[in-house]
């Protein structure tokens, strides 16, 4: 297989004044070695036996020559402007990105496909010798102004196609450059050898360690003042049969001229042998996936048919073939054969031919080589001319996508001051969006990075868990507010009391509690407050051994707080755990988003681990803190300076005595007036036991609640708030006042770079610089061709 540009006369041979290849039918250079074996040859292209073109010299050569240059399509200055600047595209190592229009001729190992390059650009092809074969080869021409000299520059260039070998990489082909003012066949042979063992590392053979083709492409560039503007890719043929090579590699170059093959820009020239059944031609299969109009159909061996109908009917679109008719219809050509000499003329063999019936009803623009040459460089031309807006447009987004990406991975940092900015940089940004998080939370779109929502809400919760659940046992009547009732006592009158029938008793208020414990039934509740009351007289017989009859001992009261608020501190702990997770997760998130932009995993990794710490040190000062709080209310004597708990302290004690009142008893139903007073007594004095149980009761609930809500407040407050915005904590933690405080060393191991960050930040500069260059070669091809208005 081989991809064309445009053809030129005379490439392989003399440039007489000038500079050139020697004719290597002069040097035997194409005949295949004798001693060669079949086996190696399986995996080479085959090739019709040529003649060598004629010499330059003669005058009707140097006419037929000049009649080619100049029905050229690229001979105009707009043309040849595109066309260099194709050229240098593919060759600046961004041309698999790119649709680059090429010509591709498809055809089977003996369709006489050589035959056919050299009838449209003189070139002898080798035959059967695998020179060229075992990786692609790129011949490049261009006319020069007169005078000039010519030269021949041979260099190897990147793969065009992905890679589908899986060869080990090795560069050491991007060194080699060959310069020459002349170049014969012998030097070509000792060239390319050189080239196929030391720089493409070619081993022939099948097994491990043999490596028969390579990715690369040779670069064979000739310009001079008889040259003409043309490009010709040869790639390796088509192997049906693993005999000499790996089955991975015949694979390998199975797949790899498919990917020609469907490239959207690319034109399929489709070469079939007039002679072979077309039922039998493999190159119909390959083809069949290719849209129709970018298939150009070639007969070749058109003078070896003895009769020739059916292909006229092909070519014509009529007969039972017509499905297998082109868009632009099939073009008829003669192949050279070795009988023919040097003084051959193949245009007037073709007329000779064709114009014969039944040749003749094939249209005459679809006749012979020329006409096929002149339809091709037509159709090239067009082609780069329509989609070389496209071409810019796509190198433009390439361009700005590769810069978008080597901004994100920042500059290289190789000193100190260079790490310690790129540090200050990230610092920057991860105070900046903590601040947000801390005082600012409606500008974050990210819930979960509002750690002033989040800990608000973990604070009301934590209160209300707190007043629902923090005590051991319930209180009576929790949602008394006393002083309220009390006023309302007495703004009415007291209603009557009816007599009483049985011996008076005395009965603390036992309103129902607004609601129990998260999670406790009413049943329960009622329990826990009994059970309150129980532990009171539990507690006083204790504590009234070490007193007289009568009195109470102060301490009392202090142990039954103790044991009512002994789990405050574990709930205190899960709220303050709570809050540690959601500026844990906050702050991670922010640090993965700050890194992220700078593409650096190693930054990222070294301050999460300082987040860490400072998340393990400010938790484990928040609950050290708590603890101690905690400590010092155990420990400390009862005492407030709360003026309200005097107030709610009296107002209990006046609603229980007006109680007491509304329940004197009569005189009535009373033996003597002696046990009439003991009732009386035994209603309203302090040293009554249910009396003393009432006014512990009272005493702890009203001290309680104070020191509840100042204990709520402390957590929420100082120690819960201390831990989210302390200085040194996760979120203020990481600061430029922070990072001045490291060594060099430390900012070394923060700051330094990844390894596979330094190798994509290359990779992205080198494809950048090509990229620009692509631009450049683009952007000037623009400027300087006329009446093209939409390039």
């Amino acid at each position: 297989m081989a991809e064309v540009a445009f053809p030129s006369p005379g490439l392989f041979q003399p440039d007489h004044g000038g500079i050139g290849l020697e004719s290597p039918a002069s040097k035997g250079f194409w005949d295949a070695p004798s001693e060669r074996s079949d086996a190696e040859s399986v995996g080479d292209e085959h090739f019709d036996s040529v003649a060598s073109a004629p010499g330059l010299d003669d005058p009707q050569s140097q006419e037929i020559q000049d009649k080619a240059i100049s029905e050229n399509p690229f001979d105009s200055k707009d043309s040849k402007i595109l066309f260099d600047a194709i050229d240098r595209l593919q060759s600046c190592g961004v041309s698999q990105e790119l649709a680059i229009p090429q010509l591709i001729i498809a055809g089977g190992q003996s369709a006489g496909k050589s035959s056919l390059l050299q009838s449209l650009t003189d070139i002898p092809f080798p035959v059967g010798t695998g020179c060229c074969t075992r990786f692609a080869t790129r011949i490049v021409s261009r006319r020069t102004a007169p005078d000039t000299v010519s030269t021949v520059r041979i260099t190897i260039a990147e793969p065009e196609v992905p890679d589908r070998f899986g060869y080990p990489e090795d560069l050491s082909y991007k060194d080699y450059v060959y310069t020459t003012d002349r170049l014969g066949v012998d030097d070509f042979k000792r060239v390319m050898d050189e080239i196929s063992t030391q720089y493409m590392g070619i081993r022939r053979g099948k097994g491990k360690g043999k490596k028969n083709f390579a990715t690369q492409v040779l670069r064979i560039e000739l310009s001079g003042p008889s040259r003409s503007h043309f490009s010709i890719l040869d790639v390796p043929g088509l192997i049906s049969n693993a005999v000499a090579v790996n089955e991975y590699e015949m694979k390998a170059v199975n797949k790899m001229i498919d990917d020609y093959m469907k490239q959207p820009a690319n034109i399929v020239i489709c070469v079939a042998d007039a002679v072979t059944d077309l039922a039998r031609q493999e190159i119909f299969m390959k083809t069949a996936v290719v849209e129709k109009k970018r298939l150009v159909g070639v007969f070749t061996k058109c003078d070896m048919l003895h009769d020739a109908n059916e292909i006229v009917d092909i070519a014509n679109g009529t007969g039972e073939y017509a499905d297998k008719s082109m868009q632009d219809g099939w073009f008829v050509v003669r192949n050279r054969s070795a009988k023919d000499g040097d003084d051959f003329n193949l245009q007037e063999a073709e007329s000779q031919l064709f114009d014969q019936p039944p040749w003749n009803k094939i249209n005459p623009s679809r006749r012979g080589s020329q006409m096929l040459k002149r339809h091709l460089g037509n159709l090239l031309c067009a082609r780069i001319r329509d989609n070389f807006p496209t071409i810019r447009d796509t190198i433009s987004r390439l361009l700005s996508t590769a810069e978008v990406s080597r901004k994100s991975l920042g500059d290289p940092r190789p000193t100190h001051n260079l790490r310690q900015q790129y540090l200050r940089d990230i610092l920057q940004k991860y105070c900046k969006i903590t601040n947000r998080a801390l005082y600012f939370p409606g500008f974050l779109d990210d819930e979960t990075m509002r750690v002033r929502a989040l800990t608000r809400s973990a604070n009301e919760s934590f209160t209300q868990a707190m007043k629902e659940g923090g005590h051991t046992f319930d209180f009576e009547d929790p949602d008394i507010d006393p002083i309220k009732e009390l006023a309302n006592k007495m703004s009415t009158n007291y209603p009557p009391v009816p007599p009483q029938q049985s011996d008076p008793t005395v009965t603390p208020p036992t309103t129902p509690p607004r609601k129990g414990r998260v999670g406790q039934a009413k049943g329960v509740k009622d329990e826990t407050a009994a059970s309150f009351a129980k532990e009171i007289q539990s507690q006083l017989k204790i504590w009234q051994t070490t007193e007289l009859p009568g009195l109470i001992n102060t301490e009392v009261i202090r142990v039954l707080f103790m044991k009512q608020s002994e789990l405050w501190e574990r709930i205190a702990e899960e709220h303050i755990n709570e809050v540690g997770r959601y500026v844990e997760h906050a702050a991670d998130k922010i640090l993965r988003q700050v890194c992220s932009s700078s593409g650096c995993e190693i930054i990222q990794k070294e301050l999460s681990a300082v987040i860490a710490q400072f998340q393990r040190q400010t938790k484990e000062g928040a609950l050290a803190e708590l603890r101690e709080h905690c400590r010092r209310e155990r420990e400390s004597h009862l005492q407030t300076t709360d003026v309200r708990f005097q107030q709610k302290l009296q107002a209990f004690r006046s609603l229980r005595l007006m109680k007491a009142i509304v329940s004197y008893p009569p005189t009535q139903g009373y033996h003597s007036a002696e046990d009439h007073w003991a009732a009386i007594f035994h209603l309203f004095h302090h040293s009554a036991e249910e009396n003393m149980v009432n006014d512990v009761h009272d005493v702890v609930k009203v001290y309680y609640e104070i020191s509840l809500g100042n204990f709520i407040e402390h957590v929420t407050s100082n120690i819960t708030e201390s831990f989210i915005s302390h200085e040194t904590g996760p979120l203020r933690g990481l600061s430029t006042k922070w990072m001045f405080t490291l060594t060099e060393e430390e900012v070394e191991k923060l700051a330094r770079e990844d390894e596979h960050i330094v190798q994509q930040r290359n990779d992205l500069d080198e494809v950048i610089e090509k990229l620009r260059t692509a631009d450049g070669i683009v952007e000037s091809a623009r400027t300087q061709t006329r009446g093209l208005s939409d390039i």
